[in-house]
């Protein structure tokens, strides 16, 4: 029964470049009128990938849905999926076009819709978790972050309950959860799947109380994931393929014990929802920590991560692969590092700061009185975490695509999906549908 993890994976960048330059001239109720439209179509691309099973790449580092990416396991038919999407990026204009009326069409959307002529983006590389080595992350380290990755999913349902406008889209992430093909019904499952049959009934959104305090109800009895419900598959033999891979993508946080849901904190747009303050409150509250201690120790953790972590791949030319679709720093946290002779070295160093024991991780920043902030640490179960993928692209195409986006990241413009990462958007859009 436990949840067998792939090795294989695609990682998936997707949405449209940012088109509100060309639409600056509009007057503004035209401009919301297309914006609802190319919003629209940007949420059925993410069901899409929902509807196989994506696991929204940010949950990685984030308890919110601040990437447009995903992270499908790899096989024949996500394969064929992700060649019919690419297509569909190719011709975003009309796919949009020809779902409007002809009345629609005749007006000045479908005139202010050609005008424009949104343009897709999609960027799809092979991902494989490689065998543990004294520069990979051991299976433990690679365990935890697929526990906290589905952690972080199954919080953002629970997170329903504190948001009222944005029900229906918060529970639209049971279909990611269930419909991937290595779910077994252990941890929260049975419990989602029970809820799933009462959202599946469409009257949890009225204003009086009624099926969604059922669904609340059955989340709360149900349990996070532990990482002793997965198991790793072994690397499977590698056929031959005359490409080699690219580089490697590498994803750091900093991990929490239990629920405390900090991950991002402060870095995230969306942090001051309702629905986030409720929690930290209450678990602030359950764990008996200080603000200003965990203040401090977040603080600290951000010092130590940049100069152990952030650092040692910048200095090298390793980027920021949320460079790729926004301007913004949203996380640090995962990073593109090209195959150089010395990126070995480079794992080795930070997968030896991993394995330090925490005190030690933390002395060198807190100063001689560490034992009390140490103890909040402790309490609150903060952990560094690290997840490494060795990358190369879907095919050719894809491989040249990626060896282009990062040339043109040297031109200081972001050459992905823009738009979804805007903090306007997020702010407009803070329950994100995908």
């Amino acid at each position: 029964m436990q949840i067998e993890i792939s090795r294989k994976w695609f990682l998936v960048v997707v949405g449209l470049a940012d088109w509100r330059a060309k639409a600056q001239e509009l007057p503004h109720q035209e401009y919301k009128e297309l914006q609802k439209v190319i919003d629209n179509y940007i949420s059925r691309i993410n069901r899409d990938f929902r509807k196989r099973g994506g696991i929204v790449t940010s949950l990685f580092w984030s308890q919110e849905n601040l990437s447009p990416t995903f992270l499908l396991e790899e096989s024949r038919t996500n394969e064929n999926f992700l060649k019919e999407m690419r297509v569909k990026l190719g011709d975003v204009t009309e796919k949009i076009y020809a779902g409007l009326s002809i009345d629609e069409r005749n007006s000045t959307l479908g005139k202010n819709l050609q005008a424009v002529s949104p343009q897709g983006r999609i960027l799809i590389l092979e991902c494989t978790i490689p065998q543990s080595s004294e520069f990979i992350p051991d299976d433990d380290h690679v365990l935890s972050a697929f526990t906290d990755a589905f952690n972080s999913e199954f919080l953002t349902i629970k997170r329903a309950e504190h948001d009222f406008q944005g029900r229906k889209e918060w529970l639209a992430a049971m279909d990611a959860l269930l419909t991937r093909e290595s779910i077994r019904e252990v941890g929260p499952v049975k419990k989602i799947k029970e809820a799933k049959v009462v959202e599946g009934k469409r009257l949890y959104d009225r204003k009086t109380p009624g099926d969604f305090e059922k669904i609340t109800r059955i989340l709360h009895g149900a349990v996070p994931f532990r990482p002793s419900l997965f198991d790793l598959k072994p690397l499977p033999q590698s056929s031959f393929d005359t490409r080699g891979t690219l580089g490697h993508i590498v994803i750091q946080y900093l991990a929490t014990g239990g629920d405390f849901p900090i991950k991002l904190n402060w870095r995230s747009n969306t942090h001051e929802r309702m629905g986030r303050r409720t929690e930290e409150l209450q678990l602030v509250e359950f764990e008996g920590v200080e603000w200003k201690d965990l203040d401090k120790l977040l603080s600290i953790s951000r010092e130590i991560a940049y100069e152990h972590i952030e650092k040692t791949i910048s200095d090298v030319g390793g980027i920021k692969f949320d460079s790729l679709w926004t301007e913004r720093d949203s996380s640090s946290n995962i990073f593109f590092l090209s195959k150089f002779s010395f990126t070995e070295d480079i794992l080795k160093s930070i997968k030896e700061f991993l394995i330090l024991d925490s005190r030690k991780q933390l002395e060198g920043h807190i100063g001689p009185s560490t034992t009390a902030l140490f103890d909040v640490w402790r309490r609150a179960g903060l952990h560094f975490n690290m997840l490494v993928f060795e990358v190369r692209g879907f095919d050719v195409e894809e491989d040249k695509k990626l060896t282009t986006w990062v040339q043109q990241l040297k031109g200081k413009a972001p050459p992905g999906p823009t738009y979804n990462a805007e903090k306007e958007v997020l702010e407009a859009r803070h329950y994100r549908p995908y």
